[in-house]
């Protein structure tokens, strides 16, 4: 006895994740102990109430019944006489469900980072990974013929989505691949996520036209407005060459003015467009990212601020007016899926263009119907 109870005084929990994959059974194990003649195991819930007390003859056991969650477990080995002769420690157990990560790239090119010109600078390039099934344990890599990108930082924002911080002082010229594995899967790879460039003077023309991809700069043209008297529409169209403003029946300059006190949410299709056209960053010349949702305005890229939903939601909205389709098809995801409650200048936007969904792509068109359908019935 003294002898079985000498090894228990080292029991370990040897597994205290279980990560299930397509394939495979969910056990949860431990180190055995030769003089053992059994073992009994105890789980408890979140709540601290026992669901498991049982007596076994390995040193595992199945915990298929256990759905996704939070637990604590300890075991025991059995003496001659099946009793306990000293319990482990209570140790945390967490189940959670690994799939095969998804990858959804909004845009055919990759994101092109900067490089620095010279290493005194140290350059250190936000990068956003959407797709699904993304979980804390994700390991994601950046390499170029077997060199990975360092990367400064990872955060799982959430199943859809991972935001990197990469440095790329030093890194190599060229395309790189992503790759991201979810523990027991097989990985998952794009080719040429991410292109790491040098910079080049900001006289350049090619240089400014860059740091517009590098910023996925979203423009606003061709833009349809409706005035809060339907009966007398204004169209506004913006160019290269001059903003104008025209009334079909007037040649006033009309203005719709900005609510206070109003959340986000609450605002007007109309609201939200004067909105953006008002909430310029100053010291940010380089995009036209709402003000509201930039952290920090670097030479060559910028850091977005989603400390709130407001923030992204706005950030959202943006792309939802853009001229670019891949932006516009992922905010119509997005507000789909954080539709309680229901962003309604987003709303409204969307009805306007399944009003005028011929003028849309089949793609787009089809993803618009789906995820309006979704934003139209909300229920969450």
């Amino acid at each position: 006895m003294n002898r079985l109870i000498n090894k228990i005084s080292i029991l370990m929990i040897a597994i205290v994740t279980s990560l299930y994959a397509q394939e495979g059974t969910k056990l949860i194990a431990w180190k055995p102990i030769p003089e053992a003649n059994g073992y009994q195991i105890q789980i408890k819930d979140k709540s601290g109430k026992l669901i498991l007390d049982k007596k076994i003859e390995t040193a595992y056991h199945s915990i298929e019944e256990l759905t996704s969650g939070t637990y604590m477990v300890r075991t025991a080995p059995l003496n001659l006489f099946k009793k306990p002769a000293v319990w482990s420690n209570w140790k945390d157990l967490e189940i959670i469900i690994s799939e095969p990560p998804q990858i959804v790239k909004e845009i055919e090119k990759p994101i092109i980072l900067p490089k620095a010109d010279s290493n005194k600078e140290k350059i250190i390039s936000p990068v956003t990974i959407q797709g699904e099934h993304f979980l804390e344990a994700t390991k994601v890599d950046l390499s170029i013929r077997d060199e990975q990108l360092p990367i400064v930082s990872k955060e799982v924002k959430s199943s859809e989505r991972i935001e990197l911080k990469v440095d790329t002082t030093e890194a190599k010229s060229g395309p790189y691949d992503l790759t991201v594995t979810n523990p027991y899967q097989k990985p998952k790879v794009v080719k040429n996520f991410v292109q790491v460039e040098e910079q080049k003077s900001d006289t350049n023309t090619d240089s400014n036209n860059n740091i517009k991809e590098n910023l996925e700069e979203i423009k606003k043209n061709e833009r349809v407005k409706t005035n809060l008297d339907t009966s007398n529409p204004i169209f506004i169209t913006k160019s290269n060459d001059s903003n104008k403003q025209t009334n079909s029946t007037s040649t006033s300059k009309q203005k719709v003015s900005l609510p206070k006190g109003k959340p986000f949410r609450d605002y007007s299709y109309d609201e939200m467009l004067v909105f953006l056209e008002t909430d310029v960053a100053v010291n940010c010349k380089n995009t036209k990212i709402p003000a509201l949702t930039l952290s920090e305005c670097h030479k060559t890229y910028v850091i977005l601020n989603f400390s709130s939903e407001d923030n992204q939601s706005v950030f959202e909205f943006y792309k939802l007016v853009s001229e670019n389709e891949s932006n516009r098809i992922s905010a119509y995801r997005y507000f789909s899926k954080h539709c309680n409650p229901k962003f309604r200048p987003a709303m409204e936007r969307m009805e306007l263009q399944w009003k005028n969904r011929s003028n849309l792509d089949p793609e787009e068109r089809q993803s618009l119907a789906e995820e309006l359908s979704k934003f139209r019935t909300c229920t969450r």
